[in-house]
């Protein structure tokens, strides 16, 4: 019974010895694994050795393609329809007759109105002579005269109407489809059909104001259309008189030609901004940059640990960013485990490739 207990006291004696060295070590494992702490073990990093390079400032904005002009086709006035002259989807010109109302009463009405003009007409000369003539006062020849320019303005309105029983294409265009068809009645609130001329279309897109300044009428711009690897080209004419106080962007508009009709209204457009001359520069991935208070920083190698650098940027596009100031030729960047950087930290670099 002793010699059971002596072993017991003597493994009692062992495990007092052992716990505090093994607590010991966890905490110092534990100080070295803290984010706070700077750690012994090296992190690896990917980094990329600056070199300038020539680039050309460009930014990317999306736009629409719009028809250089656009119209929905509808009624001065109400009347049933007695014929189309077009096809939908037929190329019309300007001035066509597009559709024609029932105008049998209002031509009947000018029939009737020319009729009695050549009487006013006729009644008008001989009140002249005879106003000539002393045989008439000055009176009754101008009750002739006001009844035969009363009979001449019936008739400029009667023509008015009868104009307004039709519809005349008011450009060269594309006609859309048809939403009516002859017999029905037509109103004013009803849509015939529309209009486009697609022999030129307009690019419409806006830009930050940052940019506004860099971006002028008469530039030339490339964009692209989904499904299409060709680049196309236009030339900005407009632009808004003022930036817009909600978005703070302005908006501006670009033509281009259409003669092959490859482009269509509505179609979504990439497009690419030049925002200067091609000069050197530092381009870096954007995922290597880190906002701070101060402006953008980066993280260099310097020996074997990570220092902070402040940077100056340009433009940027999807996957790169410009560096103005801040770098210089030969310095690593850090581009890969920024989450773990913080200046002091000592690093391995692992070169990459741009």
């Amino acid at each position: 019974m002793n010699k059971f207990r002596n072993i017991i006291i003597a493994l009692a004696i062992i495990a007092a010895l052992l716990i505090p060295k093994f607590f010991c070590r966890d905490k110092k494992q534990d100080g070295a694994a803290k984010p706070g702490g700077l750690s012994k073990i090296p992190v690896k990093v990917g980094v990329l050795v600056m070199k300038d390079e020539q680039v050309s400032p460009a930014y990317q904005v999306s736009g629409t393609l719009e028809a250089n002009e656009q119209v929905k086709l509808n009624s001065e006035t109400q009347g049933l329809v007695t014929k189309i002259y077009f096809k939908e989807g037929a190329n019309v010109k300007k001035g066509e007759l597009l559709l024609k109302m029932n105008d049998a009463d209002l031509q009947a009405q000018l029939k009737k109105a020319i009729a009695n003009k050549k009487l006013k007409d006729d009644n008008a000369k001989r009140n002249e002579i005879l106003l000539k003539k002393e045989a008439i006062s000055q009176s009754d020849y101008d009750i002739s005269m006001n009844e035969l320019n009363a009979i001449d303005a019936d008739i400029e309105y009667l023509k008015e109407m009868i104009r307004k029983t039709e519809i005349r294409a008011p450009f060269s265009g594309t006609i859309g489809l048809r939403y009516i068809s002859e017999g029905a009645y037509l109103t004013p609130n009803t849509t015939v059909a529309t209009l486009e001329d697609e022999s030129q279309l307009k690019l419409a897109f806006s830009i930050p104001e940052k940019y506004a300044m860099k971006v002028k009428v008469g530039d030339d711009i490339t964009f692209s259309v989904s499904g299409s690897d060709e680049i196309y080209k236009a030339k900005i004419y407009a632009r808004e008189a003022s930036v817009s106080d909600q978005t703070r962007a302005i908006n501006m508009r670009a033509l281009c030609g259409n003669t092959q009709r490859k482009l269509m209204p509505g179609l979504f457009a990439s497009i690419n901004l030049k925002l200067g001359s091609e000069h050197a520069s530092f381009m870096i991935p954007t995922q290597a940059m880190v906002p701070v208070l101060k402006g953008q920083k980066v993280y260099l190698v310097k020996g074997d640990s990570a220092v902070e650098q402040l940077i100056k940027t340009g433009f940027r596009s999807d996957t790169q960013i410009e560096v103005l100031a801040g770098l210089s030729n030969g310095d690593s960047l850090i581009v890969d485990g920024i989450m773990y950087m913080k200046s002091g930290v000592k690093v391995k670099a692992i070169n990459r490739k741009k």
